[in-house]
């Protein structure tokens, strides 16, 4: 998948070194249920589960590669989580892309390959709390707040979009 600064392709283990450079910072990992990653091996074995996903589910999490440099910035995709039926959104980009649109850049690509290409009829993005900067980057996607909740023993809010909505937001947007 492509957009005009962005390639989203299909992660793989020789990605975990650049990869690690995004998930192995704490602060980037942060709001990640499953937090950072302590190493490399780490980065590789979550490539793995995202790939186990990709081939139970037909999708997953992508690498973000900056068409500018050609490197490999962070992952994106739609997945499963623990304990929840829906289908989420989530990234994570190495710090020094952070505030430069790429997140937004991102889930637009995400989000129209789960309602156009997959057909599904919702996502959702489970959000830390006190998150702000991942709230306010839902709701330029055009999702709404649907429920606050504790998860993994952290309180979080959950904003969904469905597949009507998602039309008439690119329709306005």
């Amino acid at each position: 998948m492509e957009t005009s600064r962005l390639l989203l392709r299909r992660l793989t283990v020789s990605d975990a070194s650049e990869l690690y450079k995004a998930t192995g910072n704490p602060e980037v990992m942060r709001y990640w249920a499953s937090g950072g990653d302590q190493d490399i091996e780490q980065t590789g074995q979550r490539i793995d589960r995202i790939n186990d996903h990709w081939t139970k589910h037909g999708f997953g999490d992508w690498g973000v590669i900056e068409k500018e440099s050609g490197r490999l910035i962070g992952f994106s995709g739609l997945h499963h989580i623990a304990d929840m039926v829906e289908v989420n959104i989530g990234y994570a980009f190495k710090k020094s892309k952070w505030r430069q649109g790429f997140g937004f850049e991102t889930g637009q690509a995400v989000l129209d390959f789960g309602f156009r290409r997959l057909g599904l009829s919702g996502v959702v993005a489970v959000i830390w709390s006190d998150n702000i900067a991942s709230i306010k980057l839902a709701e330029k996607f055009g999702m709404k707040f649907w429920k606050q909740f504790t998860w993994g023993g952290e309180p979080h809010v959950a904003y969904s979009m469905s597949s009507e909505g998602w039309n008439h937001f690119q329709k306005v947007a």
